[in-house]
């Protein structure tokens, strides 16, 4: 939980501002039932008992635009029915209200939402003494909502491109090893009940000689031309390739099965030898139901060991473990 928190800012801002939520609001709301305010003690309560069933459903099931959507609506429409019941007093409770949507949703949704808020003020402009005072709050609430908007857009913009520089690989454009756990732990669901996907770990052969007989360069160059080429050959919003490390590279296949993938794996082969003039090595597994990524991925690498121990240039599956 505390690694999907750190790597998920919007799902720890939930979290975070249901459970300030509760702790604020629940003094309040036994207070004013102690003081003889029902209908406001009443209205407390069930925004404590709203955001509770938010942050265990956040909890459980983590973060969804629709369940965003939906906790916004409902701390929203709460803040707007406080004011509407005591205006004065209750009508500064929109300001965190307005800043909150800028850190749960999207930038259009909060902006949608926060004119929303105000136009929805609109009416309450008689219960102030004076004109100008009322209006001083809806300007003042307009620039917290433009500062908080500025600088949600910035903080999820830093945080896009620190996530890209974790995930992608920066000479080829892929993702890294970092990416590739994250894209199967995505399809967990889908890969356990379907069992019905392969990965082809491959490996560039004698690529230490490009190397030192041509230099780094020539070797990056290669590296960037087979990363062309794989991802042109393969199921565009099915298939993905990641660096792996070095010359290896992980190709994780949907929906195909074993035979599948040593077809896949062939044709590549043949088309890596014949346009960049160097061969490439390839193991093959597909997923066993119930085994661990680590033990998937083990058992590719195990039959790209035995392709290279085979001459190179050859494809090798890797058999089911389970009866």
């Amino acid at each position: 939980m505390i690694k999907t928190l750190r790597e998920d800012f919007r799902l720890a801002m939930a979290i975070l501002l249901s459970s300030c939520a509760i702790l604020a609001i629940a003094p309040l709301a036994i207070v004013r039932a102690l003081t003889g305010e029902w209908l406001l003690a009443a209205l407390d309560t069930a925004i404590v008992l709203g955001m509770g069933l938010i942050l265990y459903t956040t909890l459980r099931r983590g973060r969804s635009t629709a369940a965003n959507l939906a906790s916004a609506g409902f701390y929203t429409l709460a803040a707007l029915g406080m004011t509407y019941l005591n205006p004065q007093p209750m009508i500064y409770w929109v300001y965190p209200v307005a800043v909150a949507n800028f850190f749960v949703l999207s930038l259009r949704q909060a902006i949608a939402i926060n004119v929303l808020i105000m136009l929805a003020l609109t009416p309450l402009a008689g219960h102030f003494a004076q004109q100008l005072e009322f209006v001083d709050m809806l300007v003042s609430l307009a620039l917290v909502c433009a500062f908080a908007g500025v600088f949600s857009w910035k903080t999820e913009d830093q945080r896009q491109q620190l996530e890209n520089l974790a995930h992608i690989d920066p000479l080829t454009g892929i993702g890294n090893r970092r990416k590739l756990f994250s894209s199967l732990d995505s399809q967990k669901g889908k890969l356990q009940q379907s069992s019905n996907a392969a990965v082809l770990l491959m490996d560039i052969d004698h690529f230490k000689a490009i190397n030192d007989q041509l230099g780094h360069e020539a070797g990056d160059n290669t590296l960037q031309t087979l990363t062309v080429l794989l991802q042109g050959r393969l199921r565009a919003g099915s298939d993905e390739v990641f660096r792996y490390g070095g010359e290896e590279f992980l190709i994780l296949l949907n929906n195909t099965d074993l035979q599948g993938a040593c077809n896949v794996a062939e044709h590549l082969r043949l088309t890596i030898e014949e346009q960049l003039e160097v061969t490439a090595s390839f193991g093959c597994a597909a997923y066993q139901h119930g085994e661990s990524w680590d033990e998937w991925i083990a058992r590719a690498d195990q039959a790209l060991y035995e392709a290279k121990r085979a001459g190179r240039n050859c494809v090798r599956p890797a058999f089911n473990t389970t009866g």
